[in-house]
């Protein structure tokens, strides 16, 4: 069975919005796993209050697709509306891998194209991943691409998903 691996982030009331959608997640996905949640500065966009970021992984016959659309659907619900591209949200759900397909849609991309770059999705993927294992288009495993990445502030919070 395929092994999903989402990314949750918020930064408007941020724990409660997390746990709602963590809620959701485990209606709609169970079993379901969770990263701890850190707490990171806004990259693109940095004028802004700090988010609340973590990982979530299952197993699902469900296709790419379909899960996508429960994830946007978790974000409506939530009224995910960015006053700016970039900005300020009460949720963000993205698809980070479908086992290790590679997946490019007009609406889907898998794995999702800057994750690599980002210390707030690697460092709770690798509580979930083996360190050891490869990104499945770049080739360099999770480790590495977390070593390249350690210049990102983040900080391990005790809130519990």
């Amino acid at each position: 069975m395929p092994s999903v691996f989402v990314a949750l982030g918020s930064n408007i009331d941020p724990e409660h919005h997390l746990k709602v959608a963590v809620t959701m997640l485990r209606t709609a996905y169970s079993p379901i796993r969770f990263s701890s949640v850190y707490r990171t500065k806004a990259r693109d966009v940095e004028n802004q209050p700090d988010f609340l970021n973590a990982v979530a992984t299952f197993e699902s016959e469900e296709s790419p697709e379909a899960i996508h659309k429960t994830l946007v659907t978790i974000e409506r619900t939530l009224k995910k509306d960015p006053p700016f591209p970039k900005g300020p949200r009460t949720i963000d759900l993205d698809l980070l891998l479908y086992s290790n397909e590679v997946i490019h849609t007009p609406e889907l991309t898998v794995p999702h194209p800057s994750m690599h770059e980002r210390r707030f999705v690697l460092e709770p993927l690798k509580e979930l991943l083996h360190a050891a294992a490869k990104h499945p288009v770049i080739e360099k495993t999770w480790e590495a691409l977390l070593k390249g990445t350690l210049d990102q502030y983040i900080e391990r919070m005790m809130i519990r998903l």
